[in-house]
């Protein structure tokens, strides 16, 4: 049987995501009090390859709505 290096996705993981997006400077061990699991656990999770693919399409996301949010108030702004 093949041994992952790092965990798979799991629905949990979501809430360390949404910190992360949420506050980027948090030190991984308030994300690890606030989720109840270790530092090590943490560190793990936000290494593994499913969870950076995640966190990149989320970004990706978040600056496209920034994006799209900023060009609507540039328009509002010219048509005053």
């Amino acid at each position: 049987m093949e041994r992952r290096h790092y965990p798979r996705w799991q629905r949990r993981h979501e809430a360390i995501l949404r910190m992360i997006l949420e506050k980027p400077r948090l030190a991984r061990a308030e994300i690890a009090a606030a989720t109840r699991y270790s530092p090590w656990q943490v560190s793990r999770i936000i290494n593994s390859p499913d969870f950076r693919a995640r966190f990149e399409q989320m970004r990706a996301v978040i600056n496209q709505e920034l994006a799209h949010r900023y060009v609507e108030r540039l328009t509002q702004e010219k048509e005053r």
